[in-house]
């Protein structure tokens, strides 16, 4: 295992509960996107790191929707 397979694991408590909390307020895949970005996080550290949040983030819809509904 080198490194960069451990990872995830290097991360402090705090870290990790932050990025926790972060994803749970993710309303779509471009959101959690930005996320990852700002943390710094590879997708396989994602996945190898937070797999629920993972699967979770797949059943985002992909932008977020509209703030204000069209007027009809």
């Amino acid at each position: 295992m080198n490194e960069d397979d451990c990872f995830p694991l290097l991360l402090s408590q705090r870290e990790r509960s932050a990025i926790e909390l972060a994803f749970q307020w993710a309303t779509s895949k471009a959101v959690a996107a930005e996320i990852q970005s700002r943390h710094e996080l590879s997708d396989d550290d994602f996945l190898a790191g937070f797999p629920d949040l993972a699967e979770a983030v797949q059943e985002l819809p992909d932008e977020d929707p509209p703030d204000d509904p069209p007027d009809v």
